[in-house]
């Protein structure tokens, strides 16, 4: 039986900000889904809130040093990084919202656009860009 849970933003990134890797399975897991499922259940807001949180805790910002798990989130969340990119496989056309990490277009942590499907790649339009 799976129950949802309901927690309002602060509490949300405090929680976030304890599973900062290097963490054990259980947090790693979570801080994982942060950035492959509650990145696309937050506002644009939200997202950048939560990115300028974690980069002001020192563990985060040495982390960015040597854990990949660290590098991976600040790709996903940072504002300036977020791409909308145009594929063509098989002659259908998509469009997917991106983050670059390792020179990869990547929709999730372990999952990136293969280049030769790449028609396009334009930067993610924020609302504060406007």
């Amino acid at each position: 039986m799976e129950t949802k849970f309901q927690i309002d933003f602060t509490e949300f990134a405090f929680l976030v900000e304890a599973c900062i890797p290097p963490k054990p399975i259980a947090r790693s897991m979570f801080w994982h889904k942060v950035i492959d499922e509650y990145y696309f259940q937050m506002t644009d807001d939200e997202r950048r809130h939560l990115f300028e949180w974690l980069k002001k805790n020192n563990r985060f910002t040495e982390g960015l040093n040597n854990e990949e798990d660290c590098r991976i989130f600040h790709a996903r969340f940072d504002p300036l990084n977020q791409y909308m990119v145009t594929t063509n496989y098989g002659g259908k056309e998509e469009q997917y919202e991106a983050f670059k990490y390792n020179d990869r277009y990547h929709v999730k942590k372990d999952t990136w656009i293969a280049p030769e499907y790449i028609v396009d790649v334009k930067p993610k339009k924020n609302v504060h860009d406007e």
